[in-house]
């Protein structure tokens, strides 16, 4: 990730309604999630799958959501341009709350994106794949 909106460890003062992250590369339209958590109480607010646009990614945050002042972390899981599982998050606050940033998006990391959406992410590539396998075989006994 090389941008995002908001900006890793940002303070706002009001909760977004909108998160973009742009990617040095382009992300493929598959397998892609998105997840905003409570910093604090690790509650999972939202999780959605988001928007490819090139090197964009990006979701509206409905007005549902909109848990006031604190600290938040965005996760997220995409599938790189070449294939391979990448996985981040950035943070930011809302009001007086302070964010432990780091100075950098964190990548590579667990945390943000919930167990049960790398559970369902892993089953529905396994169903795909298994389809996939059966279509090739079938073709090359047609051959």
């Amino acid at each position: 990730m090389i941008a995002s909106v908001p900006a890793d460890g940002q303070d706002l003062d009001e909760f977004p309604r909108r998160i973009e992250m742009t990617f040095s590369g382009v992300p493929r339209d598959s397998f892609n999630t998105v997840a905003i958590s409570d910093a604090d109480t690790k509650e999972v607010l939202i999780t959605q799958q988001p928007e490819l646009q090139d090197q964009v990614i990006s979701f509206d945050v409905p007005e549902s959501v909109d848990p006031g002042p604190g600290s938040y972390i965005v996760g997220f899981q995409i599938t790189s341009s070449d294939g391979h599982s990448t996985r981040g998050k950035l943070s930011f606050s809302v009001g007086d709350h302070q964010v432990d940033a780091g100075g950098e998006a964190e990548l590579d990391e667990d945390d943000g994106v919930p167990t049960w959406a790398w559970v369902a992410g892993g089953g529905l590539l396994a169903v795909i794949l298994a389809v996939v396998a059966a279509v090739a075989v079938v073709n090359r006994k047609a051959a």
